[in-house]
């Protein structure tokens, strides 16, 4: 739901897919299921089958080719993502349902949502073109499929959500807390503009592209017609080409950003008069925050208050501010005003901020990455906090656990190990907690003893059902908590913990959203946000009285309710700016609520002859349940080109396929200098995943003639063929990964033959604090080899510090190799010809030529920075011979490798290089030198 294809990419960081893998088969859609998520992909495969039906209907489009469904849960959170190549379409469906307060929770269920709007970006984005010879190339070259529909992000994303709204009545377009966000927006003439639409910067920008993308899309449906819009998507795929732009004015005459402005102007109009309507709300603020902010949480003794946000950088912080008055501040600035009136009387000072930023008592960064969500006091000086673990057995898939924060101390102890526990609520002996845990797609209500490690579900699990913000009262008698079930709103219930007897909490009528309930420092009433009419408003419900008021009117867009020792109540009021918090007054006016919904029965806002129809969890036995095949290979061309200023260019061509979870790779292709032919040369290679060893083979045939580089280097042609083997077994602890591999290489020469076996292993620790981090690597190998004539010995040794210092990357690096009775060569670049994995005899370097120089032994220093992480490095890179210094080298690079982890194979296994450089030496004329590679690899 929440991505691109690179950020989901980032997202699943090639995830670890060798568990036990099932896969269901249905007239149009192959489901690949862990086996943990059975019950979920049972259910989704009889889904998607009624979903594809009713969309053909309401579409007149449907999909020829199998789609190949994935269900897994790979980081304890809701999302999903497509891929729409017209060959190969894939679904990827993860498991955990959405919380209350998202925009996502407005939804008949979350299998159903989920299905519906990853198979309309399908059916919206890999329709084959009506252009034969583009789809021939589409059929044969996954990258090219793949990027053929320049669709922009606002137009997929819109789309997709709108047709979820429209086919089950609910969903986005009609979400109150959607809708209350975008009010504020519009009220502050802060709505994206036509540009800013497919970005992701500010607050809420990366959600634009859904919320107001879908809501554009129906004002033109409304204001034109169904058919016309849809004519856009029909020239699309037209013989002609045409990108959006211009099948979109070619059907309205007009250009889309246009009639965005013209969108926007009456969005905001309509807003504006509910404006002026309104109540003025009796507020003052109390903090600003920056930019993204959730879940605050106040000490026992209400002199602290914590809260998680996340700035401009996408650092995550949990931030204890003081809840006094910032008297120094205050003081600070009076000063400041009066030394400059005294040294100019007739300046202007500054004019008081409404609130002076409370003082920060602690900053806790995010630690590895993991996120930082939901704390909770345990006492005056203990925070719990949810944090990501990581799957020892699946590296990348990620699950939500809690930990301990000592406020005085500064010490962080994780309390679960893999125990999927999102929000939570703790007794103020710490020693237990109630929480809600996600594993395998199941909600439940749970409570944990953090003694034992005892998890007690406290109801029957059921797919049907989710559960949210459970909160304990003062004296811990009583738990409030969220629940929903299919095609129904959530409810808030309270339940007692010693009779279990339970409470339904009435709601107003005609509610829709309802989320972050919080007792009152008493423990006799109940705060909570619903929403009605779109907008959001803060409500209590007295629970000796069954007296439900309302406190505010619409005003404003509020969240996360608390009431203060003093009886002042803090809430979170959100601007374009982001979510600030204000604060109102022990005595407010409020309006007791006499209408209350009869049921939690959702009302439906569209209903036709495309609705879907009521969701449901399919129990009945499914046919053509078998194994995951990893034989089931798709094969896709591959093309490369590598150009490198100091040696040679090759363009790389190849077939290479995949199973669908990438447990079998195969390639095989043919790589050329099309200039003098330095270097050309086949291969076939193979990688296998499945299991916790995993192998690589590779076959070779090349040749290299180094007079025929650009730049002159020692004479050598020579002709090789031969094969190399290698099995390798990662493994981790923490944040320490090592791995082991044992290699096998035979090369045979015109006059000779050589082999060698290599045992070595890598290993990587790191420790990453967001603005500072540290970490090191280390790569060691023995070669023991030999050849017709002799036998020799040798090691590869590097290592590297790397890390941040006030957010900038560093790193520093050294190598060191070594052959007895052999010699290696010194420059030329990695290829699937020639590559440091499989090459003994290579020191490869991008700025030298193939052969600049032989030793027996060779010692590497080097080092660099970068502004930001992701861009290119600015580095220096010495090399030494036999003890002296051959060159040097300085200037601009930028490696990295690309791989989806699933799906086609021309998404996987890209490896990418590029560089500037000034190369100096003794042994050739200094100068500068240049790089850029793009090929596949496995």
């Amino acid at each position: 739901m929440k991505k691109t294809l690179i950020a989901s990419a980032l997202l699943l960081a090639a995830p670890s897919f060798a568990a036990d893998w099932q896969t269901i088969h249905t007239e149009n859609f192959n489901i690949h299921y862990s086996i943990e998520h059975v019950d979920f992909a049972k259910s989704t495969a009889s889904e998607l089958e009624i979903v594809r039906t009713k969309v053909l209907e309401q579409q007149n489009r449907a999909l020829d080719k199998i789609v190949d469904v994935v269900v897994f849960d790979p980081l304890n959170a809701a999302n999903g993502f497509a891929l729409p190549t017209s060959n190969n379409p894939v679904m990827a469906l993860f498991t955990t349902p959405p919380q209350s307060d998202t925009v996502i929770s407005n939804s008949s269920g979350w299998q159903q949502l989920l299905v519906l709007h990853e198979y309309i970006h399908l059916v919206h984005l890999a329709q084959p073109t009506r252009n034969d010879w583009q789809q021939q190339i589409r059929s044969i070259w996954d990258l090219y499929d793949l990027t053929y529909s320049d669709t922009p992000r606002w137009v997929a994303e819109g789309y997709a959500t709108l047709i979820e709204s429209k086919m089950t009545g609910r969903g986005r377009l009609f979400d109150n807390y959607s809708e209350s966000i975008l009010r504020e927006f519009a009220q502050q003439g802060a709505l994206p503009t036509y540009e800013q639409l497919n970005g992701d910067e500010g607050f809420m920008g990366g959600s634009m592209a859904y919320l107001m993308g879908s809501r554009f899309l129906n004002w033109l449906e409304k204001n034109y017609s169904e058919q016309t819009l849809d004519s856009v998507w029909t020239r699309m795929q037209g013989v002609k080409t045409r990108d959006f732009d211009e099948a979109f004015s070619g059907v309205f005459g007009q250009k889309a950003a246009k009639l965005y402005r013209r969108f926007i102007a009456e969005y905001t109009y309509k807003v504006m008069q509910i404006e002026q309507v309104e109540q003025p709300l009796n507020s003052e603020l109390w903090l600003e925050l920056d930019l993204y902010a959730s879940n605050p949480a106040l000490s026992n003794d209400g002199s602290k208050l914590a809260i998680v946000e996340r700035d401009k950088k996408r650092n995550t912080k949990l931030i204890i501010y003081s809840t006094q008055d910032n008297i120094k501040a205050q003081e600070e600035f009076t000063k400041a005003q009066k030394e400059l009136l005294d040294n100019d009387a007739q300046d202007i000072p500054d004019t008081a901020p409404n609130v002076f930023k409370r003082e920060q008592k602690q900053v806790l960064n995010q630690i590895n990455r993991a996120g930082i969500a939901n704390p909770r006091w345990a006492n005056n000086t203990t925070l719990y906090f949810n944090a990501y673990s990581n799957e020892e057995s699946g590296i990348y898939n990620k699950v939500s656990d809690i930990f301990s924060y000592n406020t005085e101390t500064g010490n962080i102890e994780q309390l679960t190990e893999l125990a999927g526990i999102r929000r939570f609520s703790v007794t103020r002996d710490g020693e237990t907690l109630y929480g809600e845990q996600i594993r395998d797609g199941y909600s439940e209500l749970v409570k944990v003893d953090l003694n034992t490690q005892a998890i007690t579900p406290l109801f029957t699990k059921r797919l049907e059902t989710a559960y949210d913000y459970p909160i304990l009262n003062p004296d811990e008698t009583k738990l409030a908590y969220l629940s929903t079930s299919l095609n129904e709103n959530w409810q808030l219930y309270i339940q007692d913990l010693n009779s279990k007897q339970q409470l339904s909490v009435p709601m107003p009528n005609g509610y829709q959203y309802l989320s972050q309930p919080n007792f009152s420092q008493n423990g006799e009433s109940l705060y909570f946000i619903a929403g009605l009419n779109s907008a959001t408003d803060i409500y209590n419900y007295h629970i000796a009285s069954k007296t439900l008021t309302k406190l505010t009117q619409g005003q404003e867009a509020v969240a996360h309710p608390i009431e203060m020792i003093d009886g002042s109540l803090l809430y979170f009021s959100i601007t374009a700016d982001g979510p600030n918090i204000k604060t109102l007054p022990k005595t407010m006016s409020s309006n007791v609520v006499t209408e209350f919904a009869a049921n939690k029965q959702a009302p439906l806002l569209l209903v036709n002859e495309h609705t879907l129809p009521k969701a449901e969890i399919y129990t009945h036995e499914t046919t053509g349940q078998t194994n995951y095949n990893i034989l089931d290979q798709h094969a896709t061309l591959a093309l490369g080109s590598q150009y490198y200023s100091a040696s040679t260019s090759v363009l790389d061509l190849s077939i290479k396929s995949s199973d669908l979870l990438k447990q079998l790779d195969l390639q095989a292709g043919y790589g050329s200098d099309l200039n003098d032919g330095a270097l050309h040369g086949g291969y076939v290679q193979a990688k296998y995943n499945a299991l916790d060893v995993k192998f690589k083979l590779a076959l070779f045939d090349y040749n290299l003639n180094t007079s025929r580089q650009y730049q002159e280097s020692s004479n050598v042609d020579i002709d090789a063929r031969g094969g190399f083997a290698a099995i390798s077994y990662p493994f981790k602890f923490g944040q320490l990964n090592v791995t082991p591999e044992l290699a096998y290489n035979y090369t045979d020469y015109k006059q000779s033959h050589k082999k060698w076996t290599r045992f070595g292993f890598t290993q990587h620790w790191q420790y990453d604090r967001q603005d500072f981090a540290i970490g090191q690597s280390i790569n060691a190998s023995w070669y023991d080899g030999g050849s017709k004539s002799s036998n020799w010995q040798g090691y590869d040794l590097s290592a590297k510090v790397f890390g941040k210092a006030f957010s900038i990357p560093l790193y520093a690096n050294f190598e060191q190799k070594q052959r007895g009775d052999n010699s290696l060569a010194l420059g030329g670049f990695g290829s699937n010809l020639i590559n440091q994995q499989q090459s003994s005899e290579y020191i490869l370097s991008s700025d030298l030529p193939f052969y600049s120089a032989t030793a027996e032994r060779y010692q590497g220093y080097g080092g660099g920075f970068s502004f930001k992480e992701g861009m290119p490095w600015l580095y220096y890179k010495q090399h030494q011979l036999d003890g002296g210094v051959y060159a040097q080298s300085y200037g601009l690079k930028y490696q990295g490798d690309f791989s989806f982890g699933m799906g086609p194979a021309g998404v996987n296994d890209l490896t990418f290089n590029m560089g500037l450089s000034r190369v100096e030496g003794d042994s050739f004329e200094d100068e500068m030198r240049a790089w850029l590679s793009f090929y596949y690899s496995l």
